[in-house]
């Protein structure tokens, strides 16, 4: 069972990998704590950041980045909210798997038990990618535990991933893709903080994902169940994003989610909120309240 885990490969790996995501805490504005909650799944690790007294917001990251991607986000969210900034479990980071998220309602359930880990009946989440399909999934399974929900650019959950997109996903816990995908991710002309890059190069490099055939991968909901997401969304996108049309996935969403807005960030492509932190914050906080 163990073999089937999503871990760092070797313990060299593993201290050059949390070497590199300590460098990038190093840009975090803001003060800052690190814990681990305890889960059936795993020991998930959780950066906190503002007020104790403030709203809660739940943050997850995208596939392969970590919880260190939100440092150009963090210092305009936590100034309005405590935030809980999230190792997604069998991701690169800090966070350690000991079972398989095996379906969705694992994955629901896992985010249940961190949010009781961490104290907290009801929460805003907020996720980006793979962390936007966690919290979607997670407000179709557990409505009364969520406030508001932000989506940016969830991973499928609208459209299929693009076929490019997909077979990167599905070859990356194989082999070692070269050159780095990292950057056809933004819009042509950004380039991301150098070592932001370097920590998900390492990433790449020594990290092991579990088998999807065994474990859990973004799928799109069918139409009932985002007909079904009755909490307040918000659902942002960049106008030149890569895993799916944007504009076909925001008249869907119009269409199917009930209580939505949606928002088309102009100059992004999927990283929106690294490429344009100013303005996803303001969208954020303008519709968090």
């Amino acid at each position: 069972m163990s073999s089937q885990l999503s871990s760092l490969k070797s313990s060299k790996g593993e201290v050059e990998y949390v070497s590199a995501y300590d460098a990038v805490l190093k840009l975090w504005p803001v003060h800052f704590e690190e814990n681990d909650v305890m889960t059936r799944f795993g020991t998930t690790h959780v950066i906190a950041s503002g007020s104790k007294g403030s709203p809660s917001l739940l943050v997850l990251h995208a596939t392969g980045t970590s919880s260190t991607m939100w440092f150009p986000n963090i210092d305009a969210l936590s100034s309005a909210f405590r935030v809980y900034v999230v190792d997604i479990i069998g991701e690169p980071g800090k966070s350690r798997q000991s079972r398989l998220l095996r379906d969705r309602e694992d994955c629901a359930n896992w985010l249940g038990e961190v949010m009781q880990g961490l104290g907290l009946k009801r929460t805003n989440i907020a996720g980006l990618s793979y962390g936007g399909w966690h919290t979607l999934n997670f407000s179709l399974f557990f409505p009364d535990k969520v406030n508001k929900i932000v989506a940016l650019a969830p991973g499928a959950s609208i459209l299929p991933f693009s076929w490019s997109v997909l077979l990167m996903l599905r070859l990356l816990p194989y082999v070692p893709i070269k050159p780095n995908p990292f950057n056809s991710f933004f819009n042509k002309g950004f380039h991301p903080n150098e070592l932001f890059a370097r920590q998900f190069a390492s990433g790449v490099k020594h990290f092991r994902y579990s088998n999807p055939k065994k474990s859990i991968f973004p799928n799109v909901f069918s139409e009932v169940e985002l007909g079904r997401i009755n909490v307040p969304t918000l659902f942002i996108v960049g106008e030149n994003e890569v895993i799916y049309d944007p504009v076909d996935a925001i008249e869907k969403v119009n269409r199917l989610i009930p209580n939505v807005e949606t928002k088309l960030v102009p100059n992004a492509g999927h990283l929106v909120s690294m490429e344009q932190p100013t303005l996803v914050n303001q969208h954020i906080l303008e519709f968090l309240g």
